[in-house]
C-alpha cells in the first residue's frame, strides 16, 4: 500500500477547496501533470475516484467528504509545528492577519485597533473580512485569524472571550419634531417609525427584548448593515436602536 505523504495530504486538501485540478496546481505552484500523477496514488491508496469531473468541475466524492475533515485536521496541525516556538516580533513581523468583523466592529474597534498598530506593530497589515456563514469553517480552515462580534451561531471547539458588554439605546435626531429628548415613553416609542436593522444575530436578540414588553415597532425601513442608520436617522423622523457604543460614535 502506497505511503501517503504531507504532500499528497496538500494536493488532495487544494482539490478539494478549488474544486479544480488546474486551479489547484496554480495554488501551489506546480505543474498540472505532477499534480495528476499525485491524484492517480491518491485514488490508488484509496482505491476510490476521489473527484469526478462535473459541468466542469471537479466534485468530490463521498469518500473524500468523509476524509476532508480529518486531512484538514492533520494539515492544521503540521502547520502548528512548524510554527511552535517561532518567537513574534511584532515591532518586526510584516505578517497580514485576516479578521472578520461585523460593521459596528468597522466602526468602534477598527479605529482603535489601527492606531494602536501603527504604534506597536507598524508593519502588520490586516485584512477585513464580514461575518457570514462561512465564518467558522474559515477559521476552522485557518482563512481567518480572528473573528469579531457577535456570532451566536458560532459552535464549540473555537476559543471565545467576551470583550465588552452591550446594550441598546434609542437614537433620533436633534430637535426631533414630537419626541422630547433624551427619555421618551413607552407609546411615543410605539408610535415613532423606526430603521431596522438586519446585522447578525444582535436583529434577533432585540426583538426577542421588545415581545417580551410588548412592543411593536412600526418600521420605515430595514437596512442590511449599521452603517446607514446615523444618515436615515438624521435626515427623517424616523428612530433606530442601536448598540451603545455605535450610539456614541453616531452622537459625535
Amino acid at each position: 500500500m502506497l505511503d501517503i505523504d504531507t504532500r499528497l495530504l496538500v494536493i488532495f486538501f487544494e482539490i478539494y477547496q478549488q474544486n479544480s485540478v488546474s486551479k489547484a496546481a496554480e495554488q501551489l505552484g506546480i505543474g498540472q501533470p505532477t499534480l495528476s500523477i499525485a491524484l492517480n496514488k491518491l485514488r490508488e491508496h484509496f482505491n476510490d475516484p476521489l473527484f469526478i469531473r462535473i459541468e466542469n468541475k471537479m466534485q468530490p466524492t463521498e469518500l473524500s467528504n468523509q476524509i476532508y475533515p480529518m486531512v484538514n485536521e492533520v494539515l492544521n496541525r503540521l502547520k502548528l509545528i512548524q510554527n511552535y516556538n517561532i518567537g513574534f516580533d511584532p515591532k518586526r513581523s510584516d505578517y497580514e492577519f485576516k479578521i472578520s468583523m461585523t460593521d459596528i466592529s468597522h466602526l468602534v474597534l477598527l479605529p482603535k485597533l489601527m492606531n494602536y498598530l501603527r504604534e506597536h506593530a507598524p508593519n502588520i497589515r490586516i485584512e477585513i473580512l464580514p461575518i457570514s456563514a462561512n465564518t467558522a469553517k474559515m477559521m476552522s480552515n485557518g482563512e481567518i485569524d480572528l473573528a469579531i462580534g457577535f456570532i451566536p451561531q458560532l459552535e464549540a471547539g473555537f476559543y471565545q472571550q467576551t470583550l465588552f458588554p452591550q446594550h441598546y439605546i434609542g437614537v433620533a435626531k436633534k430637535n426631533h419634531p414630537r419626541l422630547q429628548l433624551p427619555e421618551i415613553t413607552k407609546r411615543q416609542y410605539c408610535n415613532e417609525l423606526h430603521v431596522d436593522v438586519l446585522a447578525t444575530g444582535g436583529h434577533y436578540v432585540l426583538e426577542h427584548e421588545l415581545q417580551k414588553y410588548g412592543v411593536k415597532r412600526n418600521v420605515l425601513v430595514r437596512l442590511p448593515g449599521y452603517l446607514g442608520v446615523g444618515l436615515v436617522v438624521q435626515e427623517t423622523d424616523a428612530i433606530a436602536t442601536v448598540p451603545h457604543y455605535l450610539s456614541q460614535i453616531l452622537l459625535k
